[in-house]
């Protein structure tokens, strides 16, 4: 190149960045625009990152069910376990079908984001196993127990994200990878196991001493379940001098302090209450493995002043939820003397 072509060239482009500083101070572009348009190639649709895309389409979701524990048991969808396909757009609940194999419509405002809504139909003795379906389902990222169809009943919602699911040219359809569910069996042939409960306790003195009541109870049977809601003792004494709780174990959760529960003394008892949930989403699911220990224990510990010829009658309620939530409960008492 000559010596007169290189300096028409320096001299185009001294010309053509005077230009374009002069366009940026008279507000005509943005400083640093064509850098930046250089730099990122093809500006994303609104709402996405680079390289990011939101399904829009057909979508075809699969489901299988299964025992939680036993899973080479399956579980029928439709009878054993309803499930339902969600979308929540401009504020609203949107359903879009319901079952395996289910064909819905999803939309780029959706964001890769569906819902799956988990309920045990009536008559069926089953709990949703939310944690275990949340922890085998790697594009499940939240769990919520709530009611999103105005029915007045909570059921399990399953936040799942669709984004990357395959796609069949052959018939223009996504396929969701398949959902698993897994439900617990509700032992609803639970009662207290006559050998769950002890023998009264007579004898101890009138000076302070520690006494263990043994509690325990049993499921039924192998591969059941029983969700706890909360624990209750009560002492028929008002006198807090007399009796101090110390310790209690709740299976699943631990031994718990005395602290631990909410004291009420009343006109003629005291009552200590350790609430686990008001519904089965946080309940303490007890369950049964096949060939596991089929003792769950109660043991409680207190501690004890007694007078003379004093009887404290200890009552334990344990408050359960059938598969339907409703709140059912056992109880025993034991009777410790001076």
């Amino acid at each position: 190149m000559r010596e007169s072509e290189r300096r028409a060239l320096r001299n185009i482009a001294i010309a053509a960045a005077f230009l374009y500083l002069l366009a940026v101070a008279l507000g005509f572009i943005p400083f640093g625009w064509p850098l930046l348009q250089q730099a990122q190639g093809p500006v994303p649709s609104q709402g996405t990152q680079p390289g990011e895309e939101y399904i829009e389409g057909v979508v075809t979701a699969n489901v299988a069910a299964f025992d939680s524990l036993d899973i080479a048991t399956s579980r029928t969808v439709g009878t054993n376990v309803n499930v339902y396909w969600y979308a929540f757009r401009g504020g609203s609940w949107v359903l879009l079908g319901s079952g395996d194999d289910a064909d819905i419509n999803v939309e780029k405002q959706d964001h890769n984001i569906i819902y799956a809504v988990v309920s045990v139909p009536s008559g069926q003795n089953y709990y949703v196993d939310y944690q275990k379906i949340q922890a085998m389902n790697s594009r499940v990222q939240a769990v919520e127990y709530k009611d999103i169809d105005g029915d007045n009943v909570e059921e399990y919602v399953f936040k799942l994200n669709i984004a990357d699911i395959p796609y069949a040219s052959g018939t223009g359809k996504y396929t969701l990878p398949t959902f698993n569910v897994y439900l617990l069996t509700y032992d609803s042939s639970f009662s207290w196991p006559s050998g769950g409960k002890p023998s009264d306790i007579s004898g101890i003195g009138t000076t302070k001493v520690t006494k263990y009541i043994e509690w325990y109870i049993s499921l039924s049977a192998e591969k059941k379940a029983l969700a706890i809601s909360k624990v209750v003792l009560v002492v028929n004494t008002s006198d807090v001098s007399k009796v101090t709780l110390k310790k209690l174990n709740i299976p699943g959760i631990g031994y718990l302090d005395g602290s631990s529960f909410s004291q009420d003394v009343l006109q003629s008892q005291i009552k200590w209450t350790y609430e686990v949930s008001k519904t089965l989403y946080g309940a303490d699911y007890i369950k049964l493995p096949v060939n596991a220990l089929n003792k769950f224990e109660f043991t409680t510990t207190l501690e004890l002043d007694l007078d003379t010829g004093d009887t404290l009658s200890f009552t334990l309620y344990i408050y359960y939820f059938d598969a339907q939530e409703s709140l059912q409960s056992v109880s025993d008492t034991v009777n410790i003397s001076a």
